[in-house]
């Protein structure tokens, strides 16, 4: 009886320990990120438009950041919009191209 007792107690204290490590992996990829803000450009990366700090602009532009290189862009609707245009024009030549073989 007391053998099951301490089978559940050390699964217990097996599973808090794992949880712990999870929370604290997420909190400092958290703290990563957060001091990425200080590296985000006053300008769009591709046309240098500047980013007016408006709740406009924060929901309309798109920040991509890269860890491994610490970097940090920004992205105005239309560059985003250009991009995504050149990306649709790809995937259609590349199936145009796969249909011809």
């Amino acid at each position: 009886m007391t053998n099951k007792k301490h089978k559940k107690q050390l699964k217990r204290t097996a599973k808090k320990k794992k949880e712990k490590k999870q929370a604290q992996e997420q909190d400092q990829k958290m703290r990563n990120q957060m001091n990425m803000f200080d590296r985000l450009p006053k300008a769009c990366s591709t046309c240098d438009e500047p980013f007016l700090k408006t709740r406009e602009a924060h929901m309309s532009w798109k920040v991509v950041v890269r860890n491994q290189e610490q970097q940090v862009r920004l992205f105005c609707p239309a560059c985003l919009e250009k991009a995504s245009k050149l990306v649709e024009e790809q995937d259609a030549t590349e199936q145009e191209a796969e249909e011809a073989t």
